[in-house]
């Protein structure tokens, strides 16, 4: 591990470990990832390093670099959201839900978290792990259970601009400054849930209800942008996206929402994700809520409380705790390791 050129990122490396403690050091890191047990196939002590990088809206971007290991089961920790895995170099074979793949440098492997999967690696590997939580999702994903697991050409269309920009973070992670990150992660979250609903329509949706769902999604696109406007109507964002009010409502409603339902619960998800991130630490929270187009800081207390069961004070209290905890962790298994790797020099 090595101090952060920036507050989001963490490294992390197992050779100044001793041997017999390296499998256990290495499982731990992997749980900051929230992934579940890990092993050698054959016991033998883990030779891996990661980088991760967490942006403010939550998402975990990882690069692991190891020789073989089994990644299997699922951690119910993670929280609802997908993953994302692209395989840098070696081999690798994951299976889950049905689904059973070498998996290959042009593809993108995807599911949704908090079910069993299992990925087993070569030697002298190296993948890139996404996970973005369903907060930063924002509700687009219109048939979710489609979404357990399955993989993306990233060959083609889409799915090649979505792994070509995933190759670059690979690349850049860690020396990604904070200010930069949120344009990468919107562009992350329109180009997957593009595809993804590309996927659904094909699976399941079709016709007039697959149609409305592409629609609907580019309007939630533009309403991502329009979120800090605390003056937005249905008919201000009926007119900026080109249809009539009615059937914007009409939309909405055909997915079990309403416009003023929607548009709340988007600035509350934005705001509970902004309140335990470490870019926004100094801020108040009123701050936090104006800036995500609530007027009032009262109303916006007892729309998060209704929400979330507890108040914005309480949430932050509880993230930054928790955030306090794992940081004491690290810095923990940090000394041990100078103390290691002093008494070798």
């Amino acid at each position: 591990m090595h101090p952060s050129e920036h507050p989001t990122t963490w490294r992390f490396q197992t050779r100044s470990v001793p041997a017999t403690q390296r499998n256990a050091a290495w499982a731990n890191a992997m749980r900051r990832l929230r992934l579940p047990f890990v092993s050698d196939p054959e016991g033998q002590p883990i030779d891996g390093r990661m980088t991760i990088q967490s942006s403010a809206l939550g998402l975990q971007f990882a690069r692991i670099e190891s020789g073989r290991q089994v990644i299997d089961g699922r951690e119910l920790e993670q929280g609802a959201g997908i993953w994302l895995l692209v395989l840098l170099k070696g081999n690798a074979r994951f299976s889950s839900d049905g689904v059973a793949v070498d998996v290959t440098q042009n593809m993108i492997v995807y599911g949704a978290t908090r079910h069993d999967s299992r990925l087993e690696v070569s030697e002298d590997n190296a993948i890139l792990f996404v996970r973005i939580p369903d907060v930063a999702l924002g509700g687009r994903l219109i048939a979710p259970t489609h979404y357990k697991s399955g993989t993306i050409d990233g060959s083609v269309g889409v799915g090649r601009m979505l792994l070509g920009m995933l190759l670059v973070m690979a690349d850049e992670l860690g020396d990604i400054s904070t200010q930069d990150l949120p344009p990468v992660e919107l562009a992350l979250i329109e180009l997957l849930t593009s595809k993804l609903l590309e996927i659904a329509d094909t699976r399941s949706l079709g016709g007039a209800q697959g149609a409305r769902a592409a629609h609907l999604h580019r309007i939630q696109q533009t309403l991502e942008t329009l979120l800090w406007d605390p003056d937005l109507t249905i008919v201000k964002a009926a007119d900026e996206v080109g249809v009539s009010p009615r059937y914007l409502q009409r939309l909405f409603a055909a997915d079990g929402h309403n416009f003023s339902g929607y548009l709340k619960k988007r600035r509350l998800e934005r705001c509970h994700a902004d309140l335990i991130s470490p870019l926004h630490a100094q801020e108040s929270i009123s701050e936090v809520a104006f800036r995500w187009g609530f007027s009032s800081s009262a109303h916006f207390s007892r729309s998060f409380r209704e929400q979330f069961g507890l108040s914005p004070r309480e949430h932050r209290r509880t993230g930054l705790a928790n955030r306090a905890q794992d940081e004491a962790e690290v810095n923990k298994l940090w000394g041990e390791y100078q103390e290691f790797a002093q008494g070798r020099a």
